[in-house]
């Protein structure tokens, strides 16, 4: 996230991960024109993964060839999961609960691709924006372990945004 306009936001975290797939086969994945968020209809994962390429200069094959793999299915997250803001998971079919009816955000993930030698990951990170000033957004962020052993990010491509204000 950019910006968040509020001190505490409170964030919902779908607790199922994004996958590839169209209509219903995608549940329970959002879709936008009837397709999962990892890619826009019109798009293929060919052409995100040239996108990225020229984007991510050295960004090895075998990583978006796991990114690609392990999200034609969903999978499951729980906790623990640090985030910097209060969250709360929520699943297909929860009933609201009275102080998370209505977060401020909701966050999507997908599966996390990584090369041979994992030393490089993918991510993609779907955010819904409910406030005022802060935009829905789709982006993939790639990871590369540093010096000490730890993953740090490298890039990151948006690949959609709507409302809020413009920002990279």
């Amino acid at each position: 996230m950019d910006h968040i306009p509020k001190k505490e936001p409170r964030v919902s975290i779908f607790a199922v991960t994004l996958n590839s797939k169209c209509g219903e086969a995608a549940y329970p994945a959002p879709l936008m024109d009837g397709c999962s968020f990892l890619w826009r209809k019109e798009d293929n994962s060919s052409g995100i993964k040239q996108l990225l390429r020229n984007e991510w200069r050295g960004m090895d094959d075998s990583t978006w060839s796991d990114f690609e793999v392990k999200n034609t299915e969903s999978v499951n997250l729980h906790e623990p999961l640090s985030t910097p803001w209060k969250h709360k998971f929520i699943a297909p079919g929860d009933g609201p609960e009275k102080e998370w009816e209505s977060p401020d955000m909701t966050i999507f993930l997908s599966r996390v691709g990584f090369n041979g030698k994992k030393t490089e990951a993918i991510v993609y990170v779907l955010v819904f924006s409910y406030m005022d000033k802060v935009a829905t957004s789709g982006d993939y962020f790639l990871f590369r372990v540093n010096k000490s052993g730890e993953y740090k990010p490298e890039g990151r491509v948006r690949y959609l945004e709507s409302g809020g204000e413009a920002s990279n």
